[in-house]
């Protein structure tokens, strides 16, 4: 999974920050460790090369699961840096929202 400059994760990123004024060095370390995030859910979910591959995901589905997950953090689902917890947070929206299965 490769991003490039019109990729979803700004989108995710900005809808979460709206409002907050942020440098370029904020910016790029948000999205380099949101990037580094989904290409960590992808090597754990993917269908062919995954540890726990799921049949059928594909990365609209990585991407759509992230941003829907960050849209639901609040006091109680917190933010833990790209970690265990978060991945299969993710993992459990790809499954809820999707025709999809671990294989």
């Amino acid at each position: 999974m490769t991003f490039g400059r019109s990729d979803p994760i700004i989108y995710i990123l900005t809808q979460q920050i709206e409002g907050f004024v942020m440098n370029k060095t904020q910016i790029k370390a948000i999205t380099e460790m949101m990037s580094e995030f989904i290409v960590y859910v992808d090597k754990f979910y993917n269908e062919k090369t995954g540890v726990y591959p799921i049949k059928g995901m594909t990365d609209t589905m990585v991407l759509d699961a992230v941003q829907k997950y960050i849209n639901s953090l609040n006091d109680d689902i917190t933010w833990g840096g790209g970690d265990s917890l978060d991945r299969e947070r993710v993992r459990d929206i790809i499954l809820a929202d999707n025709d999809v299965e671990v294989a």
